[in-house]
């Protein structure tokens, strides 16, 4: 027996090969390559097999594979059957130490990984039972994995250690099987059974053992040297690539950096599967990496598995099932509803959305069905569920072996979207790329339906045959499967990045390596304390022979990951990392990067070029109306009448006004728990205001009958949140009765007037002093009617008459509409009491209510420390009306928000593609100047 030793990159795994290659040239397979871990078999499968040899896969296995034939007897436990069972022998066994945490998913989770850890280090309930360390719940764990080694032995079960101490003692006696050479590689922790398995080999076959220096302990020297292994170093020189480090300012930019340098070097030549991606936290990069790497183009192969349970389909058929054990609650059944992929983009979906969303909260199958309307592939869906998820399984009893063919006919409510041609219009390279997409979408319905059967066979091999189970028991019990289960989508691509995990990088070696996440407790990553069998505990049991991981062994495990991945390249390794966290803390850089002495390389920032560009188009401010006549026509009948509210939308964003006012866009009905909105908030007030200005005494009664009425109208759920807004809109209301501010005696008040007139483009000298430019199409005689509704219209004895309007809104708000100069409701107000109601408004008055009464306005007079009134400003405000009428009327819809920082009010924001970043410059300084102004004010109070 030899053993073959070396640091990483050494040639340890070349040498192997090797003689593996002489082999198979002499046809001899009578050899076996054994490897730790599937894809690293397939991976030197592949490799031997583009080099040109031919040969048997069970040539280059897993260890797991080899010892398969050798302990069919005992069929090893999956993991979602193990968390199961003892999921099931602890609640059984409800210890006192564990009564507060015994029900929860990530305590039975925890329990079940100590136990794999033991059982893989070969120590069993019994062994653990003559070594027990003194901690405080080593007892009650102790309890735990008794009862879970008794179910294995009732059920024929095995853990992996107990399978392999099986195929020892067999191999052992009986030889293995004619198999006359056996490489190990890749193989970095050796515990008790693996090294059985190892010495049975020994006995009849020629063996080779690899290992790198950093897992060759002196314990672990020492037990293979009694076995008889002889020690053989790696001579062949190693390969130091050049280092680079990189600090990106998020973890998004490191991802995009990391993708603007596997351009460059795919521009210099070198192919996609060159080059290679180390990730140490898959949950935090994984996501991202896939996202970047998508959007830059680049084809990537991703060496990790995925969550069942957060797959399309999965989602799908497990929210069929919650929605039936709850009564089909229109909610959550439309949320499985939108989950079917055939139906997804149907415009018949969306308004079936939207219809159900105004009639929450409601349940049942009926309801749904009739507001699907006539026959179709949504109301076929809805009746598929019917009978598919027969509401009396529900109240059904079975055995877990009954349940499995009821939720095989449930495979079947998913129906995979059919695939879609290739679209001629692009080039190669985007069809190209379209079509792998697709691909691997329906290979990742397969995957998951399948995927989705096996987690149900398992949970009922999990529980006990014998036992009948209700379907919401059974269910509990299978969700937990799902959860447990991964997804893995078979990707065949030759010319990808491979995105690796740093213990499945030790066996790659690639010219250009990038090493991402280099910050603390994420490479190297924080180990917590195991919470049964704590650090002191753990190395009592070492002393005495069961070989567990301490916080040393974890320390030195991430020191020979780094030092692995550095090495897996031959020409360069670039490490990168983040210099601010998302929460925008900055972050401390890993520990390993201060042994490499290198000055980190700032990333610039990068944006992809799209995949295929589309021809040219200039961006342009108005539709041809040249063209389109037709259209011209629509528009001028959809601008006949405007409004104040309109024109402003309009000033603010064309694209606004164009999906909200020309389009009429509906937007997604509020949740119930939304509907009681700023909107409807200032509807109420308005009501209360209009029918009871007369008689403040009666505020508080009308309130309460039109809140009531509002909240029946709405189904507008009883609560806190409810309850805090009524309240906080009455007193606001009776704050509004109580001040006197305005002297309220000396007029007589209008209250509700709604007015129209017309303004007629004529005149341009006013447009002209105020840099307004006219077109000769603009100037012709068009008109406009202006229409509307003034809150309430004070006139006094004297003739002065001022306009008030009411906004629900607070201070500062009520003040920055003085600045605002696309604000045209003021002055189109007062051109209303001066046109309609034959008045000659002194002034325009804002009041605001939220918070405080606020009046802020303009007038002649100057009460109330008003502004005076603007120089022309009726007159400049027509000529902006008429302005804005002759663009709408020409089409213009650009996206040009005239304050960005209002964009995040917008309902059009999703579909306008508005430069985000501008808008949170924007939304940033708008929040500094109130916050001054906020100063100020504040000081000058003191």
């Amino acid at each position: 027996m030899r053993l073959l030793t070396g640091p990483a990159g050494s040639g340890k795994t070349a040498s192997i090969l090797d003689q593996l290659r002489d082999a198979l040239r002499a046809g001899n397979h009578t050899v076996r390559l054994l490897v730790p871990t599937a894809t690293l078999a397939q991976h030197l499968q592949n490799q031997l097999a583009r080099e040109g040899f031919v040969f048997p896969r069970a040539i280059v296995q897993t260890l797991n594979a080899f010892i398969a034939s050798y302990a069919a007897d005992a069929p090893q436990v999956p993991d979602t059957a193990l968390y199961l069972i003892v999921e099931a022998a602890a609640r059984r066994l409800n210890r006192p130490e564990f009564a507060r945490v015994v029900h929860m998913p990530g305590f039975s989770a925890s329990l079940a990984r100590t136990i794999s850890e033991f059982s893989s280090a070969g120590c069993d309930s019994a062994r653990l039972a003559a070594h027990l360390p003194d901690a405080p719940l080593s007892a009650a764990f102790l309890a735990v994995y008794r009862e879970v080694d008794r179910e294995f032995a009732r059920r024929g079960l095995a853990m992996r250690a107990r399978r392999l101490e099986i195929a020892a003692q067999r191999i052992a006696d009986a030889g293995p099987q004619g198999i006359g050479a056996v490489w190990l590689d890749g193989f970095h922790a050796l515990p008790d059974p693996e090294l059985h398995v190892i010495a049975a080999l020994g006995r009849h076959a020629q063996l080779t053992l690899t290992l790198n220096d950093a897992d060759a302990t002196s314990h672990l020297l020492s037990r293979l040297e009694n076995m008889g292994f002889a020690t053989q170093r790696a001579t062949r020189p190693r390969a130091y690539p050049a280092l680079a480090v990189v600090k990106a300012a998020s973890v998004e930019r490191e991802a995009e950096e990391i993708a603007r340098r596997i351009l460059d070097q795919a521009a210099a030549g070198r192919p996609f599967r060159e080059i290679g991606i180390v990730v140490r936290a898959a949950e935090s990069y994984v996501p991202i990496l896939r996202s970047t790497l998508e959007r830059f183009g680049i084809p990537a192969r991703f060496y990790f598995d995925s969550e069942l349970d957060q797959h399309t389909a999965v989602r799908f058929l497990t929210g069929a099932v919650d929605a039936m054990l709850g009564g089909w609650d229109h909610a959550e059944t439309l949320a499985v509803l939108r989950l079917a992929p055939r139906l997804a983009d149907l415009n018949a979906m969306d308004r079936f959305d939207f219809a159900v969303r105004e009639h929450i909260p409601a349940a049942g199958l009926a309801g749904l069905k009739s507001l699907a309307g006539e026959k179709g592939s949504l109301l076929q869906l809805i009746e598929g569920l019917e009978g598919g998820t027969d509401d009396r399984l529900s109240s059904s009893v079975m055995l877990p072996a009954d349940w499995v063919p009821r939720f095989e006919s449930l495979r079947n409510l998913f129906s995979p979207a059919r695939p879609e041609h290739p679209d001629p219009s692009r080039d190669r390279e985007g069809d190209v790329f379209s079509q792998h997409q697709q691909a691997l979408i329906y290979r990742s319905q397969s995957a998951a339906l399948e995927a989705f059967r096996q987690a149900i066979d398992e949970t009922a091999a999990a529980l006990d045959p014998q036992i009948k189970l209700p379907l919401e028991d059974f269910w509990r019990h299978a969700k937990a499967a799902l959860r447990l289960t991964p997804l893995r989508v078979r990707d065949g691509r030759r010319n990808a990045v491979q995105v690796i995990g740093a213990h499945e990088a030790r066996q790659w070696s690639l010219p250009v390596v990038f090493v991402c996440g280099m910050v603390e407790k994420q490479f190297p990553q924080f180990h917590r304390a195991d919470p049964f069998f704590p650090d002191a505990a753990r190395s009592y049991l070492n002393a005495a022979g069961i070989r567990v991981r301490t916080a040393a062994d974890f320390e030195r495990e991430e020191r020979a990951l780094f030092d692995a991945a550095i090495t897996r390249a031959t020409l360069l390794t670039t490490l990168t990392y983040p210099e601010f966290d998302a929460r925008g803390d900055r972050t401390l850089p890993s520990i390993f990067l201060d042994d490499l002495h290198l000055p980190p390389v700032v990333a610039p920032a990068v944006r992809p070029e799209p995949r295929w560009q589309l021809s040219p188009r200039p961006r342009v401010t108005r539709i041809a109306a040249e063209t389109s006549p037709a259209l011209l026509e629509y528009l001028r009948a959809r601008t006949a009448r405007l409004t104040p509210s309109g024109l402003e939308s309009y000033l603010q964003c064309a694209f606004q006004y164009f999906g909200n006012r020309l389009l009429k866009l509906k937007t997604v009905p509020d949740r119930p728990e939304d509907r009681l909105s700023f909107l409807e908030q200032g509807n109420l007030v308005h009501e209360v205001l209009a029918n009871g200005y007369a008689h403040p005494e009666t505020f508080e009664q009308l309130f309460e009958e039109s809140f009531e009425r509002k909240r029946q109208e709405l189904t507008i759920p009883n609560g806190y949140h409810t309850e805090r807004l009524r309240n906080a809109m009455r007193e606001d209301l009776l704050a509004f009765a109580r001040n006197t501010e305005w002297p309220s005696a000396e007029f007589q008040s209008l209250t509700e007037q709604p007015f129209a007139f017309e303004l007629v483009a004529q005149a341009q000298p006013v447009a002209r002093a105020h840099g307004l430019r006219r077109t000769s199409d603009e100037a012709s005689n068009d008109a406009v009617e202006i229409s509307g509704r003034i809150d309430r219209i004070d006139t006094a004895a004297d003739g002065r008459a001022y306009v008030i309007d009411y906004k629900y809104s607070a201070a500062p708000n009520i003040k920055a509409r003085l600045k605002d100069e696309n604000l045209l409701q003021a002055p189109l107000y007062m051109m209303a009491a001066k046109r309609t109601f034959g008045l000659n408004p002194d002034g325009m008055f804002y009041v605001g209510l939220k918070g405080g009464i606020q009046y802020e306005g303009w007038s002649r007079s100057g009460m109330l420390d008003s502004l005076p009134l603007p120089d022309n400003w009726l007159e400049i405000a027509e000529q902006r009306t008429l302005q804005a009428m002759h663009e709408i009327r020409a089409g213009r819809v650009e996206v040009a928000p005239a304050k960005p920082a209002n964009c995040r009010f917008c309902d059009c924001r999703d579909i306008c593609r508005v430069n985000l970043t501008v808008v949170a410059e924007a939304v940033a300084e708008v929040a500094a100047e109130v916050a001054t102004e906020v100063a100020a004010e504040a000081t000058e109070s003191a």
